[in-house]
């Protein structure tokens, strides 16, 4: 089983759309151990997630989790896998050469030339010039580390230039998600301003695929993958998320990382289990449609059709439940939009390679002719 470990509430960040709740709480050995232990059962191999807060804060604790998981390898046979996500403000040389020893993978949160907008200290003082030194380090040990970016509303109109920043300091793992917190003033006039930055993204994922580069860009590359698996993809993410339960500091089991210090969402705890009732009554739950979303024709290929629990978007909103695709809901239009430009740009890379198989075929043919003549 995987397991998120949230070692700690405490980050030297005060980003303005994290959902996690500040406090002092930090996660101890006991704890830790016996969160690896309870991942262990039922199987060969596990992976832990080491999240926060700002998990380097509490650095020591990895190196301790990692030289334990190390010794029961040693043991038993068991596989572990880690990874971990950090606002990097705390990487430096000796932990990314550990990561690197561990095999461990790093997800680094940056909201590119936006950073400094959302994503300050508790003093008010950017961060984006204290990471400009960690980029490429992390690269240096890491060179396919997962840069993860936030859009908010007061950030929309930068959201193909993050990709481009990011995409141009070398990262080619860019994942983009948006502040879908149900406190975040979207309006339609934001979403009109999305739709030009998807379409600029567009155009760059067309460029880039056409180079021949290896990368991948999520708001485009999870929807074509969604249109490639059909009713079978929500179906995924309902199995993945059930797959990786998360581990509070007080070492309190939840479903998924956004449940966390909500007591009614617990299903257990690391030293005595997971309570199996409990946890496919609230799994079950979660899985069923919200009213709003039943008639949507993107259900199917949303990611937040099936996660009613944390998504509700409640009764501050108004939707349209006659039409085929729900218009008043803002993720049915922003994954409208996506999924247009997706598969736009599939059929645009489609055509592409076809014009250069046939570029290629013209010049074998030349080539042959020259010879021959």
């Amino acid at each position: 089983m995987n397991l998120t470990l949230h070692l700690t509430n405490k980050c030297n960040l005060n980003c303005k759309y994290c959902f996690v709740k500040p406090g002092a709480e930090s996660m101890s050995r006991d704890v830790a151990f016996a969160a690896v232990r309870l991942g262990m059962e039922g199987g060969t191999s596990s992976g832990l997630l080491f999240y926060g807060g700002e998990p380097l804060i509490e650095r020591q604790l990895i190196y301790d989790v990692v030289e334990y998981t190390r010794k029961i390898h040693k043991e038993t046979g068991h596989v572990f896998q880690y990874k971990v996500t950090t606002n990097g403000t705390l990487l430096d040389e000796e932990f990314l050469k550990f990561s690197q020893d561990a095999n461990m993978s790093v997800g680094f949160s940056h909201d590119g030339l936006a950073q400094d907008d959302c994503r300050r200290f508790h003093d008010g003082r950017g961060s984006f010039d204290v990471l400009a030194e960690k980029i490429p380090l992390l690269l240096k040990y890491q060179p396919y580390a997962v840069a993860m970016s936030v859009v908010d509303p007061s950030t929309v109109h930068r959201a193909a230039e993050i990709v481009a920043f990011l995409h141009g300091k070398g990262f080619r793992y860019v994942t983009l998600n948006l502040n879908y917190d149900k406190a975040a003033p979207w309006t339609k006039r934001h979403l009109a301003v999305l739709e030009g930055e998807y379409r600029k993204m567009a155009k760059m994922y067309v460029a880039w695929t056409t180079a021949e580069e290896k990368f991948y860009l999520s708001p485009f590359d999870m929807k074509i993958l969604s249109h490639l698996k059909g009713e079978a993809y929500s179906e995924d993410r309902r199995r993945m998320n059930r797959g990786q339960p998360s581990v509070a500091p007080d070492g309190t089991v939840y479903p998924r990382s956004r449940y966390v210090d909500n007591p009614v969402y617990a299903i257990g705890n690391v030293f005595t289990g997971i309570d199996p009732v409990k946890r496919d009554l609230i799994e079950g739950k979660g899985a069923e449609l919200l009213a709003v979303c039943r008639e949507c024709a993107l259900r199917t290929r949303c990611n937040y059709a099936y996660d009613s629990l944390i998504t509700n978007f409640s009764k501050e909103l108004s939707y349209c439940n006659t039409s085929s695709l729900n218009m008043q809901c803002p993720k049915s239009i922003i994954l409208f939009f996506f999924l247009c430009l997706a598969q736009f740009t599939h059929r645009h890379l489609h055509r592409e390679e076809k014009r250069k198989t046939l570029a290629l075929l013209r010049d074998a043919r030349n080539d042959d002719t020259m010879k021959t003549g």
